[in-house]
């Protein structure tokens, strides 16, 4: 599994130029070289409008209350996509479009998720434009010191209170 990573980097520029000679014999020079541009353009494009869609999705979650996780997930393959897709070379493209197409996405966002932990702060996040409050995940949480808090005695509990505030 260690020698995967250095072969990757040494084996996808190899496979990058024998792509760049089998498209160059196929369709000629100008042609390969007018392909690299419009897939570069084509990445730029689609990281600009794929990539301001996710932002909202990102700002709408956190504004429903929601865990935005996945949707940042989402966009960071996006960005990787767009990146593939602006680096010249054939295969990286392939790959990169690939991972704009929604299902691939999900399908590589739901294999990362299993190989990595993902840690969010807070869970709910307070906006309303109306006086109505978002319903949120979890019990709102409220930080106080100790000279802050108090505790009064229920009639007929006589069990002394916790010296210990616990999170």
């Amino acid at each position: 599994m260690r020698f995967l990573i250095p072969l990757i980097l040494l084996g996808l520029p190899l496979a990058e130029i024998a792509g760049f000679v089998v498209v160059g014999r196929e369709v000629g020079v100008p042609m390969t070289l007018l392909l690299v541009f419009l897939s570069a353009v084509a990445g730029v494009v689609l990281l600009r409008v794929q990539g301001i869609g996710m932002i909202r999705r990102v700002q709408e979650a956190a504004r429903m209350g929601n865990d935005p996780g996945m949707d940042v997930l989402g966009g960071a393959l996006i960005f990787l996509a767009a990146i593939l897709l602006i680096v010249p070379g054939f295969i990286s493209d392939v790959i990169g479009l690939l991972l704009f197409l929604p299902p691939v996405r999900r399908a590589v966002a739901a294999f990362l998720r299993t190989r990595l932990t993902i840690f969010t702060t807070g869970t709910g996040f307070y906006y309303s434009s109306s006086s109505r409050r978002e319903e949120h995940r979890g019990p709102p949480v409220i930080d106080l010191d100790e000279d802050e808090f108090s505790r009064k005695e229920k009639d007929g509990d006589d069990s002394p209170p916790p010296n210990r505030l616990s999170h």
